[in-house]
């Protein structure tokens, strides 16, 4: 991957096995589908778009976000590549990368829809004001997220405690060692004034 810059940005988040890991074949088909359903929206007239909003943004939690920014012809690109990497699947991702970098967006946006999903779910279930700490909590309790959220303890640590969904962005910058603005660029296919704010971690920008 010659253009996609990484660096280890948080202690216990290996961003090469990220990068190494296999292609999994319902993450390929989740992408697909995803795609076509955004594609599927575009064409849509406005009185048809209300359900297949609902139905997007809540499978697919920062969909709505990136159809808008991306745009249609981009949209239909990367159901394209979710097509052509199922002839990849269980193979190493990085085996698609070196032919089509472009194809991280996937990749990202697979772990990413996971990861906002887990906050959206633990802010709902918790009793309490959601913290960042609490959130750490919540996460060391059920081992099956430990994949998503490596190093959840450090959570605090390297976030602060405000709970927002720009969390599960910055601990992304973490797991796949890429700078904010590189992870946007690549998730949204632009960069923005999203990119930095003044309350981030230095460790997430260059």
């Amino acid at each position: 991957m010659p253009l996609i810059r990484i660096r280890e940005r948080v202690p216990g988040c290996d961003p090469e096995r990220f990068w190494a890991a296999p292609l999994e074949h319902a993450r390929l088909l989740d992408m697909r589908d995803k795609y076509a359903a955004q594609l599927e929206l575009a064409r849509t007239t406005e009185a048809e778009r209300k359900p297949l909003l609902r139905a997007l943004a809540s499978r697919w939690p920062g969909s709505l976000r990136e159809a808008e920014l991306i745009g249609p012809v981009e949209v239909a690109a990367r159901l394209e590549r979710a097509q052509r990497g199922l002839a990849l699947a269980e193979q190493p991702a990085r085996e698609w990368l070196a032919q089509d970098e472009s194809a991280a967006a996937l990749l990202l946006w697979s772990s990413l829809h996971a990861a906002l999903a887990d906050l959206l779910r633990f802010r709902r279930s918790s009793l309490a004001r959601p913290s960042v700490t609490g959130l750490a909590d919540w996460i060391a309790a059920d081992p099956s997220l430990a994949e998503r959220w490596p190093a959840a303890k450090l959570l605090p640590e390297r976030l602060g405690d405000k709970l927002e969904l720009r969390c599960a962005y910055l601990w992304s910058c973490a797991r796949t060692g890429l700078a904010l603005a590189q992870l946007n660029q690549l998730l949204f296919a632009r960069a923005g004034h999203w990119d930095r704010r003044p309350s981030d971690p230095e460790w997430a920008h260059d």
